[in-house]
């Protein structure tokens, strides 16, 4: 159509001037500036006027055209005046608009897919990387491309180098799918396992137009699918290695694997038994297990087939030597998500060592059982000549040290009768503890009554202070005043006191120092406590001191302290050794104060 403002173009002085135009008026306001700078450069210039810019239309509407003007000149080749056309390109606008908006989506799908994407000639030589190739491997267009257009292959790790390069050699010359799986370089220097593919795009007459191809990095695949190997082959090598015959079955039973194990044990192969009229299984069992086992095996095997319960069983099986020999079977079901049974595992031992030696187990324990009543008897016999001597001993000494007053002279008979009354209490803790063994084989119950332990602590020392006396060891004792009578066998308690108290004395007997062996009594919330400390050189072996026989004086019999701590244990009590610094040791035992 003929350009609007014909005057304008015939009178450029007047546009040159300024002033709003008809054309302004009819311009889209965004376009105006732009359309008067060119207009005016083509006026003042004669220049050739190509635009375009949006014109109002009567609908209101803004339209795109496109507006070509051209001078006229006289002979001279002065401009005598312009002519031009506009043309209506709205249509094509919007879908140049549209191309343009959809060529970003694609490039931006191209640069945003998780994926290495790339292009090259028939030839191989490379046309297009996307953003991505780039930021993941660190090479351009350029640094792929080879000096003579063809691929470098230079991200590729140079040990997969010449095989990839093969394999893309023979789909250029065969036009052949590409497809390969290296080591792909990164862009911090490291190496991860890609797979590439391309496929060629081709004309229609078939030929080829261009390659496209896509490298995805498969690594933590690699990886994870070499982990998977590795795990298989340790599990197929602990299966063959294990020393136990290893057997899996179809879910009705039948064998479908047996490890090395169990193949060499029986001597045959499980393919061997195909070629037999029975079932894998029959034959296994018929050839296999002893017959006085056969019936029991198949019962058992038949019960956990038809209900899933696991197996367990020991029989006989026949060697490939033809020994039978015991083993243990044992077989679970492994089941699917939906708990369907789909194969049984089985493992069978040889346990044939083990039942033999089982066998003379029991043989050895009825000879053995003999010998232990014999020991019992024993230990029994030590245990009461132990418990016995305690208050014998201390009669002799009184009865040495009442000799020892009569025959003074004068003779000493206030004295002589203080050791004798000592005599006479000596020699009922002796029936006491008589009395108290008679009493344990009638199955009866200690005698425990609310008795003052004070009394018993000073009884304990009179018992012994004769023999203290001669050794030369001072007994002090400690009591804390307003302690309550506490539910205990008098009897028992003294024997505990007067046997820690002798050990003391034992352990002093080398020392050079003041010997002191002191005895504290005290209370501790809802129990008595009882200490006798001594100043020898304190205990080797706090660990085994109170088990029975062990001993580290050099004619005991190791049975003292363990007999104590079985009495302070029967009194729900406890009792324990501590090492003092810097010598000496203490002996602790508690007792309840109420029942």
């Amino acid at each position: 159509m003929v350009l609007e403002d014909l005057n304008l173009l015939l009178d450029g002085k007047a546009f040159l001037e300024g002033g709003e135009q008809g054309w302004q008026r009819g311009t889209h306001p965004e376009d105006r500036k732009r359309v008067g700078d060119s207009l005016r450069h083509a006026l003042r210039t004669g220049e050739h006027w190509n635009f375009e810019y949006r014109i109002l239309r009567a609908t209101g509407a803004y339209v795109w055209h496109r507006a070509a003007a051209r001078p006229t000149r006289d002979s001279q080749g002065r401009i005598t005046g312009w002519y031009g056309t506009t043309l209506d390109i709205d249509v094509y606008k919007k879908t140049e608009a549209a191309l343009l908006e959809r060529e970003r989506l694609l490039q931006q799908l191209i640069d945003t897919v998780p994926a290495l994407i790339w292009s090259t000639m028939p030839d191989g030589t490379p046309t297009y990387v996307n953003r991505r190739f780039t930021e993941v491997t660190g090479a351009t267009l350029e640094d792929i491309t080879a000096t003579d257009g063809s691929p470098s292959l230079s991200v590729i790790h140079p040990d997969d180098r010449e095989t990839a390069r093969q394999a893309i050699q023979i789909s250029f010359e065969t036009g052949a799918p590409y497809r390969q799986r290296y080591r792909q370089l990164r862009a911090d220097g490291s190496y991860r396992w890609t797979e590439t593919r391309a496929e060629p795009l081709r004309d229609e007459s078939g030929g080829i137009i261009q390659w496209y191809g896509v490298s995805s990095d498969i690594h933590d695949l690699i990886m994870a699918q070499e982990a998977l190997q590795e795990r298989e082959r340790f599990l197929w090598q602990l299966v063959e290695t294990l020393p136990a015959m290893i057997d899996c079955a179809a879910p009705d039973g039948e064998p479908m694997f047996r490890s090395r194990q169990l193949r060499e044990f029986l001597g045959y192969d499980l393919e061997e038994l195909d070629s037999k009229d029975k079932s894998r299984l029959a034959e296994t069992l018929d050839a296999g297990v002893h017959r006085e086992d056969l019936a029991s095996v198949k019962e058992r095997y038949g019960h956990s087939l038809a209900t899933g319960a696991p197996y367990a069983n020991r029989h006989r099986l026949r060697r490939f030597d033809g020994e039978y020999r015991w083993v243990e079977t044992r077989a679970a079901p492994m089941r699917n998500t939906e708990g369907r049974i789909i194969q049984w595992n089985v493992i069978c031992l040889d346990i044939d060592a083990e039942v033999r030696a089982q066998e003379n187990l029991l043989l050895a324990q009825r000879h053995l059982a003999h010998a232990s009543q014999a020991a019992s008897l024993a230990e029994l016999s030590a245990s009461i000549a132990h418990e016995v001597n305690q208050p014998l001993s201390a009669a002799i000494n009184s009865s040495a040290a009442c000799q020892r007053w009569l025959n003074a002279d004068p003779p000493n008979l206030e004295r002589a009768q203080k050791s004798l009354e000592r005599i006479i209490q000596s020699a009922n803790s002796a029936a006491d503890v008589v009395s108290r063994i008679r009493a344990l084989f009638r199955q009866s119950t200690d005698q425990r009554n609310y008795t003052a332990i004070a009394d018993v602590v000073f009884e304990a020392r009179n018992l012994i202070a004769e023999e203290a006396r001669r050794r030369g060891v001072r007994i002090d004792i400690q009591c804390e005043p307003g302690l309550r009578p506490a539910p205990f066998d008098r009897i028992q308690i003294q024997q505990v006191l007067f046997n820690l108290m002798r050990n003391g004395i034992d352990a002093m007997a080398s020392a050079y120092s003041e010997k002191v062996l002191r005895i504290r009594v005290s209370s501790t919330q809802d129990m008595v406590r009882i200490e006798v400390d001594d100043q020898g050189y304190g205990i080797q072996f706090p660990d085994k001191i109170f088990e029975p026989f062990f001993t580290t004086k050099e004619r005991g019999m190791g049975m003292g302290l363990s007999i104590c701590r079985s009495i302070v244990e029967s009194h729900t009590g406890q009792l324990w050794v501590e090492n003092n610094e810097p010598l000496g040791a203490t002996f602790i035992f508690t007792l309840p104060a109420e029942t």
